[in-house]
């Protein structure tokens, strides 16, 4: 069963081009998990009584262009099923105007009282109608990330109050906005958006911290990055501009 919403891009979605942000994006691909949990009966509110959440563990979304403010656009997600302790969700963000972005999703079913990943149980997993399509040939579960890096360059970035989240932590979607900070203040010289980025969340960055560091190393083309603290590596990414 595929989950659809509409949506007309805001100010709270753009950046100073008024183009849509990679940060903003992600979001809406987490809003429409959540909506889809949601409408299914397994919403963050039947799992917060169960002691179970949802985290996600793997991201890639790659653009074929960039909306503007007040463009209308359709949102649409889908289950593509579960294995042992994952699950994996496909997005599409699309207008009249044609394709905007695609995206897939690997999600970690984790017990919150026992603090550890737990297998996703049948009386949640039964509740999504699967649908088989995916985006990538290759998939996201199987990329090879980069791991801890030696950065060629890298900066600090202040955590704010408002990067934090109901369960204590940095949201997933800010990691994309420290991605988008690093891209556009020392790698973009070119001026080239961003075509496809991949993301895997290795550690979450709670209220104890003022501040992190982010840095690239350029392999092959290829722009892999490091959100991280010293020797605490709190995500790895890889960058690939458009031509």
């Amino acid at each position: 069963m595929k989950i659809e919403k509409h949506h007309k891009i805001n100010f709270f979605d753009i950046d100073h081009e008024f183009k849509l942000r990679i940060q903003s994006a992600a979001r809406f691909f987490q809003e429409m998990a959540v909506l889809h949990s949601t409408k299914i009966g397994a919403g963050p509110d039947v799992l917060f009584e169960k002691g179970v959440v949802w985290l996600l563990n793997r991201l890639e979304i790659e653009f074929f262009r960039y909306p503007m403010l007040d463009e209308d656009i359709k949102l649409t997600t889908w289950s593509r099923g579960f294995k042992g302790y994952k699950g994996f969700r496909e997005y599409h963000i699309h207008s009249s105007v044609g394709d905007i972005a695609r995206g897939s999703g690997v999600w970690l079913f984790f017990d919150t009282k026992r603090k550890r990943i737990s297998k996703v149980p049948a009386q949640i997993s039964r509740l999504y109608a699967v649908e088989k399509e995916k985006w990538f040939e290759k998939e996201i579960n199987d990329w090879q990330t980069c791991g801890i890096i030696n950065p060629e360059k890298q900066i600090e970035i202040s955590l704010r109050y408002s990067d934090f989240d109901v369960n204590g932590h940095v949201n997933n979607t800010i990691y994309l906005g420290f991605l988008e900070t690093l891209y556009h203040k020392i790698l973009n010289s070119n001026s080239k958006p961003i075509k496809n980025i991949k993301i895997r969340f290795c550690r979450e960055i709670g209220r104890d911290k003022d501040k992190i560091r982010t840095g690239w190393y350029k392999n092959n083309g290829v722009y892999q990055c490091n959100i991280f603290d010293g020797a605490t590596l709190y995500a790895d990414a890889e960058i690939i501009p458009m031509d």
